[in-house]
């Protein structure tokens, strides 16, 4: 029998099983991204600012995104069970590394390669799944497992890290993550055969490494610029400037490659099509809107003091509305309801998620009053990413649709270090104009300030500390006290503009009729990523 008619599982595998098993491989293929659940334990751990926090986010979900492109050729050319051991091999190989060192560089060489093996893994498994779904029904289930667990992950890892912190250091995040390969492993070894491959063996030649590696410099190059840019003062700092032109050269470069190849990484034809492009603005928008939540769990940590294992309950919220929402979505979408009218209806559940936080963010509160707006949160992304993701590939030319979704990883990235940005930038202004107010009415003048020290001072005293130290214990007191009025305000302005920004998408697809005519068509064979 030839090799791409071998089935990848054993005959005893049944296909419940075999489920299983691609779920567990997707599910573990993306647990790099859960060291980013903790950010304080990061930057305790390696000595490091936020922003580099940041970009170590960027570098690993950069690397993933453009190896996803060359993957594409890549993987017909390997035997699947072996293809899928070199990755896990080479994930556990970085995990030990990092393990053993404390090096903030070695960290983003590591997670750079761990990218590269999510891409690895995660297209294995996609390469399995879906060309075998032909009808739509079919199709519109997987995409929505798919996505539906690449949404749970997050929160999902969120909870295992955090229970894993609060008895060990960081560095055995890593250690577990080399249990669970060990384990994946032995499954792959045991219950797929060994020759099986998806395609016939096709050779590499004209694979685009050059095309990669300028596709690869460019994503870093814009991930930089995108989180460090506040922090060196934008455009006033000649490293920003540098870099800005380095990028727009090197994507010059890579357009004019790409349009002269037969096999290129990305097919610029498609982005003539306009309700294409329109999809990926969608999405891009979504990922802006979706990152917001990151100021959320600092709220709570902050101005509420929530303890981590106190916001178990928050992720459990997320993870239900977003599983639910999603399947619920699914049948809405197969019963034939037209998908920018599913889409404008996530973003309206989106804009309830923000004007709940801004109702309910004050610097008194409990944990149990935002279990409902993270339910709603996570319903609103279930509802929003496979209508969104479905727009995009049906308004696909069918010839070059295979690269939609090559195209909407990239837009989805671009849109997640946008949300950063945005978020780095509105939290420095907002914060700024919060603490200038502050400062106008808390000054020296104000007879009330000397009041409520005296009354802190007093407390401090009735509880039997000294009188120098209940002066000093009432001015820090206070100074906290402000600091969270401005995390809170600044917060409360934040969502504000969120909003308003939520209520400007669903106006503009309200008034565009034109974008209303794609009809779904998810065709049989394309990939998604």
């Amino acid at each position: 029998m030839q090799a791409h008619k071998i089935p990848l599982f054993k005959h005893w595998v049944s296909e419940w099983l075999a489920r299983a098993i691609i779920f567990s491989i997707l599910m573990t293929s993306l647990f790099s991204f859960s060291f980013y659940s903790s950010p304080a334990a990061i930057m305790g751990f390696y000595g490091v600012q936020s922003t580099d926090v940041q970009y170590a986010m960027v570098v690993i979900y950069g690397s993933t995104v453009t190896f996803l492109a060359l993957d594409f050729r890549i993987v017909k050319y390997f035997a699947s069970r072996k293809y899928l051991l070199m990755a896990i091999a080479t994930n556990g190989i970085c995990a030990l590394i990092c393990f053993y060192s404390k090096s903030w560089s070695v960290f983003l060489v590591c997670q750079f390669v761990q990218g590269i093996t999510c891409a690895l893994m995660s297209g294995i498994i996609l390469n399995l799944i879906f060309p075998r779904l032909h009808s739509t029904r079919a199709r519109v289930i997987g995409y929505t497992i798919l996505y539906a667990g690449i949404q749970i992950s997050v929160p999902l890892y969120s909870i295992y890290c955090n229970l894993v912190l609060q008895f060990f250091d960081f560095n055995w995040l890593f250690c577990g993550l080399n249990i669970l390969l060990v384990f994946l492993t032995l499954t792959v070894l045991v219950t797929m055969n060994s020759k099986a491959r998806f395609h016939k063996k096709l050779p590499l030649y004209q694979v685009d490494w050059i095309g990669y590696l300028l596709y690869t410099s460019f994503t870093l190059i814009l991930g930089y610029i995108l989180i460090y840019g506040r922090q060196l003062n934008w455009f006033g700092s000649p490293l920003i400037g540098g870099l800005t032109i380095l990028g727009l050269f090197i994507t010059l470069l890579f357009v004019l490659r790409e349009t002269r190849l037969k096999r290129p990484l990305i097919n610029f034809k498609i982005f003539g099509t306009r309700n294409f492009v329109i999809g990926l603005l969608l999405l891009f928008v979504f990922y802006i809107f979706k990152g917001s939540t990151g100021l959320t769990y600092g709220y709570l940590e902050v101005v509420l003091g929530t303890d981590p294992l106190h916001v178990i309950p928050i992720w459990i919220a997320v993870i239900l509305g977003t599983v639910l929402s999603m399947f619920v979505t699914a049948r809405f979408i197969l019963s034939g309801i037209n998908l920018i009218h599913i889409i404008i209806f996530g973003f309206t559940v989106m804009a309830l998620y923000y004007i709940y936080m801004l109702l309910f963010v004050s610097v008194q509160g409990e944990t149990k009053d935002f279990i409902l707006p993270m339910f709603i949160y996570g319903a609103a992304t279930g509802i929003l990413f496979v209508p969104i993701v479905s727009y995009t590939i049906s308004a696909a030319p069918p010839k070059i649709s295979f690269n939609a979704s090559l195209v909407g990883i990239f837009a989805r990235f671009t849109g997640f270090c946008t949300s950063m940005a945005i978020n780095n930038e509105l939290q420095l202004f907002t914060r700024s104009s919060v603490r200038e107010k502050i400062r106008e009415a808390v000054n020296d003048t104000n007879p009330q300030l000397s009041i409520t020290l005296q009354n802190i001072q007093q407390t401090y005293e009735i509880t039997g500390n000294d009188l120098k130290s209940s002066s000093g214990a009432s001015t820090t007191y206070l100074n906290n006290l402000i600091k969270e009025q401005i995390i809170a305000r600044a917060t409360r302005d934040y969502y504000d503009l969120m909003l308003v920004g939520v209520i400007v998408v669903i106006i503009i697809l309200i008034f565009l009729p034109k974008i209303q005519k794609v009809v779904l068509k998810l065709r049989g064979g394309n990939v998604p990523y």
